[in-house]
């Protein structure tokens, strides 16, 4: 498998469309059209998770956390610079995994939520899609031509089915004028026609790919057609939510037997029983009150700072800051994904890149 085969199985798993604007996923290091001898799942990419992937015979590694962000102005022995050349002078790729990764129903909110124990999990904060839907009138005869040149155009599209169209019949009326080449008809004269409307979902960034599909494809000069935006909530999201019955002192006494460290911090803002728990992996404190909203009972996160944590005690709210490392699971979950999706060999890293010192239990 080429690497340019590989992002369409890595896009299937979490496509790269639902990264967000800032963010810098895909292709980092690395040439399409390379062979993948195999596959490195890695939060971050060090020195030594080079060397890892080099020792074992890989020479791809999939991670999390962006390596090139934001811009990088120039690559020399030095800062991160030392790890680009790396990866290059051993022909190793880089591919990044992140937002997109975030925002999927079993995406790393949910690797770690299964890495504790609970793999029935729901999407936290679900994130709304502005799709757009065309409308078309097409001639009976023509309408699965229409459909066919359509598809081709990316039309059609909604999660893991292709060419989902609907259709009725409807009767049409146009009065070609004396400059007209009508596809039906005669020029001056009114003509009625027994017509179909055709309709279709697209992404809204495909309009004008699109657009030009349909006059390519319509048969008329001058095609009847709408475009409607709409707004869809698919069963994707920011961080996840679960079941859960105990007390703050239990979850987090599970927390730290599964990650074999300290969480960072606890704030315990009541002393009801844990019903519902939110993970929002990476820094999720700035999705607090929409978690809260959700319905959760504590969010698990990273990154919490001194005043966000005073508010939520404030508030009365229950955070537990397992820091940002927690998303270390992910590296075991997308070996998983990948797994399942391709032949290839895929191991999960085991260097340790948290960043802080760990104190032991």
């Amino acid at each position: 498998m080429k690497i340019n085969e590989l992002m369409k199985q890595l896009d299937e798993i979490a496509p790269f469309k639902d990264s967000e604007e800032w963010d810098n996923t895909g292709l980092l290091v690395g040439d399409n059209e390379a062979e993948v001898t195999g596959i490195l799942t890695a939060l971050d990419c060090s020195l030594a998770t080079v060397e890892e992937a080099i020792d074992k015979g890989l020479n791809t590694i999939v991670l999390h956390h962006p390596l090139i962000f934001p811009k990088v102005n120039s690559i020399t022995d030095h800062f991160y610079g030392r790890i680009i050349r790396k990866l290059i002078r051993n022909d190793i790729n880089l591919i990044t995994m992140h937002t997109n990764l975030d925002h999927q129903p079993n995406g790393v909110s949910h690797m770690i939520a299964e890495a504790l124990g609970f793999s029935d999990t729901e999407i936290l904060i679900p994130k709304k899609y502005e799709l757009k839907k065309l409308r078309v009138n097409i001639p009976k005869e023509d309408k699965e031509k229409l459909k066919k040149g359509l598809s081709e155009g990316g039309v059609g599209n909604q999660g893991d089915y292709s060419e989902c169209f609907f259709e009725y019949p409807i009767t049409g009326q146009f009065r070609p004028n004396e400059n007209a080449n009508p596809h039906i008809g005669t020029n001056n004269e009114l003509e009625i026609v027994d017509e179909y409307i055709v309709e279709a979902v697209f992404d809204s960034d495909q309009q004008d790919d699109v657009i030009d599909a349909l006059l390519k494809v319509h048969p008329y000069e001058e095609p009847a057609f709408d475009i409607f935006t709409i707004n869809n909530v698919p069963n994707k999201g920011l961080g996840v939510k679960f079941s859960y019955e105990g007390t703050l002192d239990d979850l987090t006494k599970l927390l730290e037997d599964k990650m074999d460290y300290p969480v960072v911090n606890v704030v315990k803002g009541n002393d009801d029983i844990i019903s519902t728990v939110g993970i929002i992996g990476g820094s999720g404190m700035g999705y607090a009150n929409e978690a809260f909203k959700a319905g959760v009972d504590v969010l698990i996160t990273g990154d919490v700072k001194y005043h966000e944590a005073y508010d939520a005690k404030m508030l009365q709210r229950n955070i537990i800051d397992a820091g940002h490392y927690l998303e270390a699971f992910m590296r075991e979950g997308l070996e998983t994904l990948i797994r399942n999706k391709t032949d290839l060999k895929v191991v999960s890293s085991k260097v340790d890149t948290n960043p802080f010192q760990k104190k032991t239990i």
